[in-house]
């Protein structure tokens, strides 16, 4: 019976550490998002993730808005850079509830052969909700081939229930 309950609590003992584990494994993969750039091994929705994390910690010198640029397609870079525009243009009302908000829910991400759109919904830093539509495409040449890079984000409006 000891040997019974000893082998169960070893049981939980090694769930709870691979959950653990786990866990932070996820954390340290977005932790610092200063090392984050594109790369294959990325999915759509880590991209986007990684964006609103810089973006949620966006400082006085606009970092966060650099590394969400980072991860911004060529033919994105085309219609919205250099950088300086990008920063103006995600300063503007439309896009400034994306700057230090407050947390965000992930709908599902839709993925139709080399193109993708996540839905998410963030909490601004005046408590409201706001809807985001990421548009995204997996690159197919030069240095980024393989990864997915965000072409175009629209606001869109929540409908009250």
């Amino acid at each position: 019976m000891f040997f019974v309950l000893l082998k169960n609590n070893h049981f939980k003992i090694n769930i709870f550490l691979l959950f653990f584990l786990l866990t932070n494994c996820q954390a340290w993969g977005y932790g610092n998002i200063n090392k984050s750039y594109p790369n294959p091994n990325l999915k759509a929705n880590e991209v986007v993730m990684i964006q609103l994390k810089a973006m949620k910690q966006n400082d006085q010198t606009n970092k966060g808005i650099e590394i969400t640029f980072r991860f911004a397609s060529p033919k994105n870079k085309i219609q919205t850079g250099p950088l300086s525009r990008f920063i103006m243009l995600v300063k503007n009302p439309a896009y400034s509830p994306l700057l230090n908000h407050l947390g965000s829910t992930f709908l599902d991400l839709r993925i139709n052969g080399n193109q993708a759109i996540q839905e998410v919904i963030i909490t601004t830093v005046k408590g409201s909700v706001k809807g985001f539509r990421f548009f995204l495409s997996l690159q197919e040449d030069d240095e980024y081939k393989g990864c997915w890079m965000t072409d175009a984000v629209m606001p869109f409006k929540i409908m009250d229930a």
